[in-house]
């Protein structure tokens, strides 16, 4: 299926194409041999989940264990780029050489779905991530002072 849905988006020509690494190997690796020049990104565990969470739907893993195991599939499947937390990727970045797109991004604190979260800073400075993903930091609130808030953190 989803090596199918990879060969359907060529005729768009997107540079990134995200999957889920949960998907397995075999799976990885036959999206990986048609995408052509996309750019094949492995998802690795959510940000909205935490060791608590884990455990809860079966897995025996910490966080960090398994974000750690899904990162070596996604190196033995060739995939060009992973999405974990801020907080495991210098931790993957030891033997996942790639872009590291790191969601759970939030410039200031508010509650929401996400426990695994940094800032723009940390994300770069402490964490060494390659990309940011920010969404309800920016969206929630007042649009042109979220902006203005990323741009001040971020230089």
């Amino acid at each position: 299926t989803m090596q199918s849905a990879t060969k359907a988006l060529k005729d768009l020509k997107a540079h990134y194409l995200t999957v889920h690494i949960s998907s397995g190997l075999k799976a990885l690796k036959a999206v990986k041999k048609v995408s052509s020049k996309t750019k094949i990104v492995g998802v690795t565990t959510l940000t909205s989940l935490d060791n608590k969470d884990l455990k809860e739907i079966g897995y025996k893993k910490s966080i960090r264990e398994l974000v750690a195991h899904q990162a070596k599939l996604a190196k033995k499947a060739n995939l060009d780029a992973l999405v974990c937390s801020a907080h495991e990727a210098k931790y993957i970045k030891r033997f996942f050489k790639k872009e590291i797109i790191t969601p759970g991004i939030q410039l200031q604190k508010f509650k929401n779905d996400q426990k695994r979260v940094t800032t723009p800073t940390e994300a770069f400075k402490k964490y060494k991530v390659d990309w940011i993903v920010i969404g309800r930091s920016i969206t929630k609130g007042n649009i042109k002072n979220n902006i203005k808030n990323l741009i001040n953190q971020i230089d």
